[in-house]
């Protein structure tokens, strides 16, 4: 699909419009809201760097973001910067000459220690960086403390088979084990990906290449785990549009999700470290070696706004800089991988040292790495099944994401 015919396809393009303003507009366009003081302290940063006046805009949920954003850059009508996710669906934007090159902002920022040239690779394609980073997250599952400890759980557990136990556990005491909605547009895509990177992991890479196919051996095992563990009630009511609530009042146990929530579940409440910790997801398949999804988020900038005022490269500079890391950390508790930034919690400060002690295998997000085109419409099928997750359900939205798979690959 086109980007113009993915926006028809959720039902945007006739309700989407971009004024001839837009393109004077200086906005940080974002679908982050749970970021917003941070975001916040980003723009005005930003403002003060450059002697712009730089706004904060948010549009959500995220699907209507990105049909926002599709539409302003088929009509090649941007704002000067706008958060955006990195692999795939970063070199759809870059294919569209619409962002700027950083090189050297990001040759600066290396070169006066800020980052590292591992981190820029997070941002680039075919080699050149073209987003300021944002986040970077590992992907995690966070428990709540005390829903282990009245479910006689002592420890985290390291094997699939211990999960599934503890599982049970948290059902006997009263829990719900897994925090699990469909909210936003987005969240579906997370149990199916785990699932069958769990098992296969270079299966999960060939899903997001054309390799693997969507109703292949992999993915019917993922969806029938999938399915038993709906049917033992694992799960959450998926209906949920606040994706933080059954884990913040204490109904689930768990939740699967990048650590960058852990300042969402502070900002309810929840004391990081103490009322709520982390683990890593085992594998599935005890045979497979243990990977994580680290997620990088960038800001991308407007090439022709940057080309038409060159001030606001102190903007890119500024939110590359130590100080924006620290106003993201203390006031969204997001971390952007600024090595002089203060890691904002000690969650994300666990989970670094977690990843750095395990070694896993890094994977890029299934959201990130998928073609754009295609993103939208298979996770619409992935969450119809969360929604009736019978085999019958199953079956047909494995032969959906298929068609919808092998349709893209074929016009390639």
């Amino acid at each position: 699909m086109s980007y113009l015919k993915t926006i028809a396809a959720l039902g945007l393009l006739t309700t989407v419009s971009v004024g001839s303003a837009f393109a004077q507009d200086l906005s940080i366009y974002s679908d982050k809201t749970p970021w917003n003081a941070g975001m916040t302290g980003v723009a005005a940063d930003a403002s003060t760097a450059s002697g712009q006046t730089i706004k904060l805009q948010e549009i959500t949920p995220t699907d209507k973001y990105q049909a926002f954003m599709q539409t302003s850059i088929a009509g090649n009508n941007v704002p000067a910067f706008f958060t955006w996710w990195n692999g795939q669906q970063l070199s759809d934007v870059v294919a569209t000459g619409i962002a700027a090159d950083l090189t050297p902002y990001w040759d600066k920022a290396i070169a006066d220690g800020d980052f590292t040239a591992a981190q820029r690779d997070l941002v680039s394609v075919d080699g050149k960086p073209y987003g300021v980073l944002l986040n970077v997250a590992n992907w995690v599952v966070f428990y709540n403390t005390a829903a282990f400890e009245k479910a006689g759980i002592a420890a985290p557990p390291t094997t699939w088979a211990e999960l599934m136990a503890d599982a049970d556990k948290l059902k006997a005491a009263g829990y719900t084990p897994f925090n699990a909605p469909t909210s936003g547009g987005w969240m579906p895509f997370i149990w199916f990906s785990q699932l069958v990177l769990g098992n296969d992991p270079d299966a999960f890479v060939g899903l997001t290449d054309g390799s693997v196919p969507y109703d292949g051996p992999a993915v019917k095992k993922a969806f029938e785990i999938w399915g038993d563990m709906y049917s033992k009630g694992y799960f959450t009511d998926p209906r949920e549009q606040d994706d933080s609530k059954f884990f913040a009042n204490g109904t689930a146990a768990m939740f699967l999700i990048g650590d960058w929530h852990s300042g969402q579940f502070a900002d309810l409440g929840m004391k990081p470290g103490v009322d709520f910790k982390t683990f890593l997801m085992p594998s599935v398949d005890p045979a497979v070696p243990q990977s994580v999804i680290v997620e990088a988020s960038p800001i991308v900038v407007s090439k022709a706004a940057l080309d038409a005022n060159p001030d606001l490269g102190k903007a890119v500079q500024a939110m590359m800089g130590a100080d924006v890391s620290n106003i993201l950390g203390s006031q969204s508790q997001v971390y952007n991988g600024n090595l002089k930034g203060t890691p904002p919690n000690d969650i994300i400060k666990a989970d670094n040292d977690l990843v750095a002690a395990a070694k896993p295998r890094a994977l890029v997000r299934w959201w990130e790495a998928v073609p754009s085109q295609i993103q939208g419409d298979l996770v619409a099928a992935m969450g119809a099944f969360m929604l009736d997750p019978t085999p019958e359900t199953a079956a047909k939205s494995m032969s959906t994401m298929q068609a919808i798979n092998a349709d893209y690959w074929a016009n390639k």
